[in-house]
């Protein structure tokens, strides 16, 4: 009995002060790699390989890529890279016990030179040596996606000691998505050593629960590597399997149905200007699409001169600017082309197509004189990253904010045409020019000021489009026709079927895409279109007025 309880405490002692002595020996051998003897730092390293301590990771890392430095004592590593005129720095991070990037006095980011660090060297056999370990290493990687495929290549093992590290790794993980994957991780290599159906259906269970990005795929290779299970764990794993399919068919709808609201959103925002002009003046701009370029160059512009002028604090206040900037750019841009070349062509149809897709070639060869072929705009850190609504269903911010200034600019827009004075003159111009000029309305004020708020709206979307794509001079060229789609879709110059328009084409082409592809579903759209004119020539709200007389 006596002999009994020496044993218990002598395990309970163990369990207590165990990872303690260990935890001592690691930092200890952690301070030995900054020894300057070869043979210390080397049987340091060995030690530390075989531990497998999690928290010993991001040195391992450090060395394999040859990037572990000391500074002031301790072990770091150096991240981003600043380049100015005067001198290269990066950023610095602590490796042990936590990764952490060092900051100054101010908590500013610390950025060092080179010169300041002390590397600590290895040889290529010693670095060789860490190659086995770089599964386990990756869980730790700062890089989001390397965790992420480093926890999908454990779900084809089966060792049972991994688990351990799993678990280790994941307390350490701030991702939601990458917790659900170490979840599933870890219920897979669970399921695959369970020896009882109770402890399968239990994994099961938790697997369906945790709604992986790969149960499914999971649960029917056990299935099918495991011919004797028993029926109630067969069916089990097939109701499961069943269940997740389902739930991956509705949120792949969910999806296409905002991928068609944010299309239609863009659509809704590049023609809304389109509309008020060719609603006015009966003028068919093909140069409309290049205002959107104006507007999306601008940004970038205003990108480039907040990056000489402002710190790195403001970086992201850029793209804010360049918002009202980008308006008021294209704005000017499209009143010059209305006073210099539109104007003098108001009632030929044909002409003004033909000049202003002569503007656009000239704006398109301007652009590509100055600024390339391709340029890009950082999308600030407020719009990076997406709203993770459930699991496997991610909204995007800047695709969310893209619907949201579309709402705005509608709103904005009905205010402006429905509730001012100079909205009411418009109307009054666009339903019967001759009578508003009897009544004292300035016509070419008018017509003026429209094509600076048509097209300073393309500008807006220029704006907005540098979100989602690269900045190129013929970008106008990919949405022109679908803009023309929309307002006479919608009914030329109305604002209410510009916007059921802009999203009816927005939600069709989205729900063709896979099932016939891109080109197909653009030319079944179009069909569609052609088709519905036949019966609705005049669009879903038929204009009223000059061009109606037309």
């Amino acid at each position: 009995m006596a002999k009994k309880r020496i044993a218990k405490m002598i395990r309970l002692f163990l369990t207590l002060f165990i990872p303690f002595i260990s935890f001592a020996q690691t930092n200890d051998d952690v301070r030995l790699l900054m020894s300057s003897d070869k043979e210390t730092k080397s049987k340091a390293l060995l030690r530390l390989l075989s531990s497998k301590e999690v928290a010993t990771f991001p040195i391992l890392n450090a060395i394999n890529g040859k990037k572990l430095f000391v500074y002031k004592g301790n072990l770091v590593t150096i991240g981003k890279k600043n380049s100015t005129e005067e001198k290269v720095t990066y950023q610095v991070m602590h490796l042990f016990p936590e990764v952490k990037t060092l900051t100054d006095a101010n908590n500013k980011t610390l950025k060092i030179s080179l010169n300041d660090l002390s590397a600590v060297k290895f040889s290529r056999k010693e670095r060789l040596s860490i190659t086995p370990l770089l599964p386990y290493i990756n869980l730790t990687s700062v890089d989001k996606d390397v965790r992420k495929l480093a926890y999908t290549q454990f779900q084809n093992k089966s060792q049972f000691s991994d688990l351990a590290i799993l678990k280790k790794a994941a307390a350490e993980e701030t991702n939601t998505e990458l917790i659900r994957f170490a979840n599933e991780t870890m219920l897979a290599i669970q399921l695959k050593n369970s020896k009882n159906s109770d402890s399968q259906l239990k994994h099961i269970m938790a697997l369906e629960k945790n709604k992986g990005d790969n149960t499914a795929f999971i649960l029917n290779t056990f299935l099918e590597n495991n011919k004797y299970l028993e029926d109630k764990v067969q069916t089990k794993i097939k109701q499961s399997v069943t269940n997740l399919n389902s739930r991956s068919t509705r949120i792949d709808w969910i999806q296409n149905l905002f991928s068609g609201l944010s299309l239609g959103s863009i659509l809704i925002l590049i023609s809304l200007g389109l509309a008020i002009i060719y609603g006015l003046a009966g003028v068919i701009n093909m140069a409309h699409g290049e205002f959107m370029m104006i507007g999306a160059y601008t940004t970038f512009c205003v990108q480039e001169v907040f990056k000489m002028l402002a710190d790195g604090s403001l970086n992201d206040a850029f793209f804010w600017v360049s918002i009202p900037i980008a308006f008021l750019v294209s704005g000017i841009f499209g009143l010059v082309i209305e006073r210099l070349i539109i104007r003098k062509l108001y009632g030929s149809p044909l002409q003004s197509l033909l000049a202003t897709w002569g503007v656009s070639l000239v704006f398109i060869q301007l652009a590509r004189t100055i600024f390339g072929d391709l340029t890009s705009v950082k999308a600030p850190s407020l719009l990076s990253g997406g709203w993770h609504v459930a699991p496997q269903l991610v909204l995007p911010y800047n695709r969310i904010f893209i619907i949201v200034i579309t709402i705005v600019m509608i709103l904005a827009t009905f205010l402006f045409l429905y509730k001012s004075t100079y909205g009411l003159r418009i109307r009054s111009v666009t339903q019967n020019r001759n009578m508003s000029a009897c009544l004292g309305i300035s016509t070419k004020k008018i017509d003026a000021m429209t094509f600076f708020i048509g097209s300073g709206i393309a500008g807006i979307a220029g704006c907005c489009m540098t979100l989602i794509g690269n900045v190129v001079p013929d970008m106008g060229q990919t949405y022109i026709v679908d803009s023309f789609l929309v307002v006479v879709t919608g009914g030329v110059g109305n604002l209410i079927g510009t916007i059921i328009a802009g999203l009816g084409i927005g939600q069709f082409t989205k729900m063709l895409e896979p099932v016939f592809h891109a080109v197909y579903g653009k030319v079944i759209i179009l069909g569609i279109i052609i088709f519905f004119l036949q019966f609705k020539p005049k669009g879903l709200f038929p204009p009223k007025g000059r061009i109606s007389d037309d």
